[in-house]
């Protein structure tokens, strides 16, 4: 099943509170079940912050619905180590 999710320039994801997360948390984020409704909430974002650069991202749901393509890239992130641009700190 496919679902829509909204993603500001900074990586930051719209939350079902309307505010800005990192999307550490699926649960909490703000899905639609189709781009129209998705689309309708990006107009009333722009409509509040016209300086507002996001886009609707298309992912896979899983079981409970909640966004898969994201809990991937959190787990990925959680195993880059922390100095990974820092190899010649000598």
């Amino acid at each position: 099943m496919k679902i829509y999710i909204i993603k500001s320039h900074d990586g930051s994801i719209l939350s079902k509170d309307l505010e800005w997360v990192d999307g550490a948390d699926a649960k909490l984020l703000f899905n639609a079940p189709h781009r129209d409704i998705a689309l309708n909430q990006l107009i009333e974002l722009n409509a509040k912050n016209i300086h507002l650069r996001a886009q609707i991202i298309e992912c896979d749901a899983d079981k409970k619905g909640r966004p898969t393509l994201l809990l991937e890239t959190a787990a990925m992130q959680s195993n880059v180590p922390a100095n990974n641009d820092q190899y010649n700190a000598a």
